[in-house]
């Protein structure tokens, strides 16, 4: 009986807390953090009991270090330098197209014709890939745009002839 009057209890302020949070516009997520706050500046300034003192040390060193952490892992996914290799060669029955233009985030562009093969360089998680297809006389036949995202491969293939037919699977594992 006085669990079940506990549970009503607490689901019923629960409730109340939630939607006192929401017509605030904050999430449940950032009130946490914000009564961690409260809470830790709440015991910072009546730190006159040496365990609180002791507490909010070890607390600001972890919170430090999880900081540095995470500012490190976000440095290395931004950082990340990542060869790509451009590929106009005959794959999964798609013959190499004539002439191609390639360019990677707006830098100096390659020009790809049968059989052959570049490397670029891209630093960050993704690259902006600009492809102008030329026919024999040289004319714009084709421009292909798109982003893609490397994640945490370091080097990758692209097979332009698959890319221009449209299909998904132009991105590759890089050559050995």
């Amino acid at each position: 009986m006085f669990t079940e009057y506990v549970n009503e209890y607490v689901s019923k302020y629960y409730a109340m807390y939630l939607e006192l949070i929401q017509s605030w516009g904050i999430s449940p997520e950032l009130s946490a953090v914000i009564i961690v706050a409260a809470l830790w500046i709440v015991l910072y300034i009546g730190r006159g009991l040496s365990f609180f003192r002791f507490l909010m040390r070890w607390l600001q060193r972890l919170l430090v270090v999880a900081g540095l952490v995470a500012l490190g892992f976000w440095l290395y996914c931004v950082g990340m330098e990542h060869k790509i290799y451009l590929d106009n060669k005959a794959m999964n029955g798609n013959n190499p197209l004539e002439q191609v233009n390639v360019s990677i985030n707006g830098g100096d562009t390659v020009e790809l014709m049968p059989r052959d093969r570049d490397m670029r360089k891209s630093v960050g998680p993704e690259f902006t890939l600009k492809a102008d297809i030329l026919d024999v006389d040289g004319e714009i036949e084709n421009t292909i745009t798109r982003t893609i995202r490397l994640g945490q491969s370091k080097d990758i293939m692209i097979s332009l002839p698959t890319l221009a037919t449209g299909s998904g699977d132009f991105v590759m594992p890089a050559p050995r």
